[in-house]
């Protein structure tokens, strides 16, 4: 029986991609004069190509972006730090996020975060969404020193939230960090698609597979044989 659901936190309860346009644009609004000759579309489509879905460090994605469109080139460790101080103001979460784990705290279900990146970005990050306030256990995986898929970082998060990890589920949208990380810890699974296709070179299955976060609240009742 489920007793405690873990999420991961970017592109399954942050909206990664939403939160980061956003924040590009107030970047550009304050910095454009020394950006080069791209328009804000064309800096915020080529900072996102680069970027990776966030996979690789800004600290190569300012010098790149600045390179490609003609900008200060000097101005690329003032704009690492503006995104590292700043972004967590523009931080949205995905539709029915408080909600969802509002419900599942109520229904006596144990809260947990499993993030990699960096402890001080990501912690403003789930402060900025009060995720703080709503779960048991955060762990990030510099302050860890552990990053998904390590089954270990997996095993540690139940720990934390004292419960046995067959008892627990894990939601992600990443099918290796996330679905293959869990899995390999002994834990259940739910894979969020976020517009996406299970790759055929993943594991066998993702578990369970979720479109919208607020599902989550039903599968967790049907495991626990809630009538609704």
């Amino acid at each position: 029986m489920i007793a405690a659901v873990l999420f991961d936190l970017d592109d399954t309860l942050l909206d990664r991609t939403g939160s980061l346009r956003s924040f590009l644009e107030d970047q550009y609004g304050r910095f454009s004069a020394r950006l080069g000759s791209a328009s804000f579309q064309q800096w915020q489509e080529r900072f996102l190509e680069l970027d990776q879905r966030g996979y690789v460090p800004k600290s190569e994605v300012y010098p790149k972006i600045l390179k490609a469109f003609g900008g200060d080139l000097s101005i690329a460790e003032l704009l690492l730090a503006d995104y590292s101080e700043r972004c967590c103001e523009h931080a949205r979460g995905f539709p029915h996020m408080r909600e969802t784990l509002e419900q599942l705290r109520s229904e006596g279900l144990q809260l947990g975060i499993i993030t990699n990146g960096w402890t001080l970005f990501q912690t403003r990050h789930i402060n900025a969404l009060g995720l703080d306030e709503l779960v048991d256990a955060c762990l990030i995986s510099e302050a860890e020193q552990l990053r998904k898929p390590d089954a270990r970082l997996f095993a540690r998060a139940g720990a934390r939230v004292g419960v046995s990890l067959q008892d627990c589920l894990f939601i992600g949208d990443n099918p290796v960090a996330d679905i293959l990380g869990a899995q390999g810890a002994g834990m259940q699974t739910a894979w969020i698609r976020r517009g996406l296709d299970w790759p055929a070179d993943a594991a066998p299955n993702p578990g369970d597979t979720l479109q919208e976060l607020h599902e989550v609240v039903e599968l967790v009742q049907d495991s626990r044989g809630v009538s609704r």
